[in-house]
């Protein structure tokens, strides 16, 4: 590793990763409603890749590298969501992501037939006004097009067209989301 990326790791770590936890510990006695999750949002802005006006983090939202997460405006991240994006998140405008959802843009590999605590990255897109509901499973390279509904408990695993109901494990397509 470059010591210019290892340097970047370093200040990521001590300037985005740090302070964002110090917020969600400090702000985690705050009950979960709209003004309290606008305070949050307003909060964690500085420490992600970026963030549109009216951005809602609801309680025990984990982030791991908030530098790669980019949210737009009218966002709502619910309770206990755990997101790693290492990879690069991008939430487009009025996204919705239920609660005790994943969205992780690394997968691990194996080498000599055992898996290893490293992996590849890659992105995952959601498109504007999408609702992916409870207990969602987004993995990475995914992107999930505009005006979509990914059903409560859904793995979705292939990328989704825009205006698409989807569920399962995998998810599959449903039916189009013409409202």
């Amino acid at each position: 590793m470059k010591s210019s990326n290892k340097l970047s790791i370093y200040l990521n770590f001590i300037f985005r990763n740090i302070p964002i936890h110090i917020v969600f510990l400090i702000t985690s006695l705050l009950p979960n409603h709209l003004y309290t999750n606008l305070i949050r949002g307003f909060f964690i802005k500085p420490f992600i890749g970026s963030g549109g006006k009216h951005l809602q983090i609801a309680p025990r939202v984990t982030i791991n590298n908030p530098e790669n997460l980019y949210v737009g405006s009218n966002c709502y991240i619910s309770h206990n969501v755990y997101i790693n994006a290492k990879g690069k998140i991008v939430l487009d405008d009025n996204v919705i992501i239920g609660p005790m959802s994943v969205l992780a843009t690394t997968n691990h590999i194996f080498e000599n037939g055992i898996v290893k605590n490293k992996g590849i990255s890659k992105p995952i897109y959601i498109k504007k006004g999408t609702w992916c509901a409870s207990h969602v499973v987004i993995t990475s390279g995914i992107t999930i097009g505009e005006g979509s509904l990914v059903a409560a408990g859904s793995v979705v695993t292939k990328n989704i067209e825009s205006k698409s109901v989807v569920g399962g494990i995998p998810a599959k397509f449903i039916s189009k989301n013409d409202k």
